[in-house]
C-alpha cells in the first residue's frame, strides 16, 4: 500500500511515495571469511540510489572434489530510502564462482519481520547458499547481484547491481576427490523435454538407488522434473535406472545425481526443448521444403504505483461578511500506473486532517467536499470515480479506483482527480488555514 500525504492551505493540498536473514554455514574446512566493499547502483520503482556495502564472505578454506558446501554473504544495512515504515522483508541474490569451476551460486535469507521505521536503515545481514565442487584447484567467490522484497503494506522490490565486477572474497582449495566410488554412465547425454533416459553402471551396492535431476552446478534438484524413475543394482552390484524427462524441466546444462546412501555420482545431461512435429501447411512436406519456428514472448509484471502533480493547492480565498462562504479549487492530478498484469483491483482513497491557523482556530475536515473525477489511458482498463461528498479524519473516501478483472488483466495508466469546496462558518476567525490531505494506494 502506498501512501501520499497533501498540504491543503486556505484549503490547501501535496503527496509522497511508498516502498533479508541469515543461515549458519556448514564448513568441510576450516571457514574462510574475506571482506571487502562492493559499491551496487540499487533501484526501487523509477528512484535509484547507491549502496556502498560492506560485504563478509564466509566458506570453507578446504574441499574435495564432489562436495556440496554451504556458503554465506553478510551485507551491511541498506540505506532507508522508504518512505513509509518497513513490517517485513526477504533478501536473495547470488554469488559469482570462478577459477577451478565458474558459475553463480543462488543465495538466500528466511523472511524477517521486524519494524522498521519510515527513511530508517533496513538490515541485510546473512544471506547463504550451497555449491557443490566439481573440479580441483581454487574456487573463488564474489559477491553480485541483490534483490530485497519490502511489505511496507504492499509489496515493493529493490534491486541492487554492483557498479563493477567485484573482487573474489573468498577462496576454497578443492582436492581430488577421495577414494574412488561406483561408477555409471547415462544414455542419452542429450534428452529432450519428455524424453527418456537410461543409466547403468557397477560397483554399487545392491539394493535401490535414487535419481535427481539438478542445475549445472548439481544444486536446485527439482523431483517434479523426472518421472517414472526406476533405479537398482544387483547383487554384484551392476546399476540399471531409466526415467523420463518431465516436459516442465527447464532446458540446458543440467546434472544427473545417482545416489545410494553415502554413494553418490554426478552425470552431466543435457536437456533440449520439445520439438512439436509441423503441423499446418508444413504438415505433409519434408523438412527440405518446408520449416517452422516457435515463437516466444516472455512478459514480467510491474509495480502498482502512483504520482502527482508538483505544488500545493490554493483554495479561492474568501472574505468575512457574516454568512457561510464556500473556497473552491481543484486536486492536483494524480497518476496511477498498473504495471502488475494480473487481475487484481486498486483503489485510491483519501483522509482530511482539521484545517487550523497560527492562531489555533478550526475549520472542521468534513465541511470540505470533493468532486472524484477518473480517466484511463488508451487500452488501460476500466476505471471509476468515487462518490462525491465530505472528507473525514478517519473514514477514506474512495477519489478513483478499478474493480477486479473477474477473469480479464487488469492495467493501464490513469489520472485522478476532484473539484474541491469548502464551506466557511461565519464564525470562523481570520487567518489562514492549513490541513493535510492522505491519499493511500492499495
Amino acid at each position: 500500500m502506498r501512501r501520499s500525504r497533501t498540504v491543503l492551505r486556505g484549503a490547501a493540498a501535496a503527496i509522497t511515495a511508498a516502498g533479508a536473514v541469515a543461515i549458519p554455514v556448514a564448513a568441510a574446512g576450516t571457514a574462510h571469511a574475506g571482506t571487502g566493499q562492493v559499491p551496487y547502483q540499487c533501484q526501487i520503482f523509477s528512484t535509484m540510489f547507491d549502496y556502498n556495502a560492506t560485504v563478509t564472505v564466509t566458506a570453507p578454506a578446504s574441499a574435495r572434489v564432489g562436495d556440496e558446501v554451504s556458503v554465506e554473504a553478510d551485507f551491511s544495512n541498506l540505506p532507508g530510502v522508504a518512505p513509509l515504515p518497513v513490517k517485513k522483508w526477504t533478501t536473495s541474490g547470488s554469488l559469482t564462482v570462478s577459477g577451478a569451476q565458474s558459475g553463480t551460486v543462488p543465495i538466500k535469507a528466511p523472511e524477517r519481520v521486524e519494524e522498521i521505521p519510515a527513511f530508517g536503515e533496513l538490515p541485510i545481514g546473512k544471506v547463504s547458499g550451497k555449491v557443490t565442487l566439481t573440479a580441483p584447484g581454487d574456487v573463488t567467490l564474489a559477491p553480485a547481484g541483490l534483490s530485497i522484497l519490502a511489505d511496507a503494506g504492499a509489496q515493493a522490490t529493490i534491486t541492487c547491481t554492483p557498479k563493477a565486477a567485484p573482487g573474489a572474497l573468498a577462496t576454497i582449495t578443492v582436492e581430488e576427490g577421495g577414494q574412488e566410488g561406483p561408477d555409471a554412465s547415462v544414455d542419452p547425454p542429450t534428452v529432450a523435454q519428455g524424453g527418456a533416459f537410461s543409466v547403468t553402471g557397477t560397483g554399487w551396492q545392491p539394493g535401490a538407488a535414487e535419481l535427481s535431476l539438478c542445475d549445472s552446478n548439481g544444486a536446485a534438484c527439482k523431483p517434479e522434473d523426472l518421472t517414472g524413475v526406476t533405479a537398482s543394482a544387483d547383487a554384484a552390484g551392476k546399476l540399471t535406472a531409466s526415467g523420463t524427462i518431465a516436459e516442465s524441466a527447464a532446458a540446458g546444462a543440467r546434472t544427473l545425481i545417482i545416489a545410494q546412501g553415502a554413494a553418490t555420482k554426478r552425470l552431466a545431461l543435457t536437456v533440449t526443448e520439445k520439438v512439436t512435429p509441423p503441423e499446418g501447411e508444413c504438415g505433409d512436406k519434408p523438412a527440405s521444403e518446408c520449416a517452422e519456428q516457435k515463437i516466444n514472448l516472455t512478459v514480467n509484471g510491474g509495480p502498482l504505483t502512483m504520482s502527482r502533480q508538483p505544488g500545493e493547492v490554493d483554495l479561492t480565498p474568501v472574505t468575512l461578511n457574516g454568512t457561510e462562504q464556500n473556497a473552491t479549487g481543484s486536486l492536483k492530478e494524480v497518476e496511477v500506473v498498473d504495471a502488475r498484469g494480473g487481475t487484481t483491483g486498486w483503489s485510491l482513497t483519501g483522509t482530511l486532517t482539521d484545517f487550523g491557523s497560527a492562531a489555533g482556530t478550526k475549520i472542521p475536515a468534513g465541511n470540505l467536499s470533493w468532486t472524484p473525477s477518473c480517466t484511463a489511458g488508451p487500452g488501460s482498463g476500466t476505471v471509476t470515480p468515487g462518490s462525491a461528498g465530505a472528507l473525514g479524519t478517519t473514514t477514506a473516501a474512495t477519489l478513483c479506483g478499478a474493480p477486479d478483472g473477474a477473469g480479464q488483466i487488469t492495467g493501464g495508466t490513469f489520472t485522478a482527480g476532484a473539484g474541491l469546496d469548502l464551506t466557511i462558518p461565519p464564525t470562523t476567525g481570520a487567518g489562514r488555514y492549513t490541513a493535510i490531505l492522505t491519499l493511500t494506494l492499495s
